[in-house]
């Protein structure tokens, strides 16, 4: 059977590293008349997957390796705000129990922080003594 009628709805996204257009989703359509005397229509949907591998929503790209991710794996650096996939980001666990995701300079930078502060109060400790003020 010959279609009546064709259709093709694509969603994409503009890759705003080189400008062009990124596919997300194609749907396809046609409408056919059957050998019954029908008119049937028949709808395909064809999902192009994420960098990180799952279908869902476009969550944003990552600053670093400018992958797309879905929202459930794309996130941000709680220090500078930048953009991050699942593979880019690197974890700290605050003072206070909380798990940070972080670029790759600011996990550097924290990790090196934390390093120094950390000699600098075992060197204090060797030459300063606490003294309790007790009356």
């Amino acid at each position: 059977m010959k279609p009546l009628r064709r259709k093709l709805n694509r969603q994409v996204t503009i890759d705003p590293v080189t400008g062009q257009q990124r596919v997300l989703a194609l749907d396809e359509g046609e409408t056919i008349l059957s050998d019954e005397k029908s008119v049937d229509s028949l709808d395909t949907r064809y999902t192009c997957f994420l960098d990180c591998g799952c279908d869902g929503p476009v969550g944003g790209r990552c600053y670093e390796c400018g992958a797309i991710s879905c929202k459930n794996c794309y996130g941000r650096c709680h220090s500078c705000g930048r953009p991050l996939c699942l593979a880019c980001s690197r974890y700290l666990t605050s003072d206070s129990g909380e798990r940070l995701r972080l670029c790759k300079h600011c996990h550097e930078s924290l990790s090196r922080k934390r390093f120094w502060s950390g000699i600098t109060q075992a060197i204090k400790g060797l030459f300063v003594e606490e003294v309790s003020r007790e009356r």
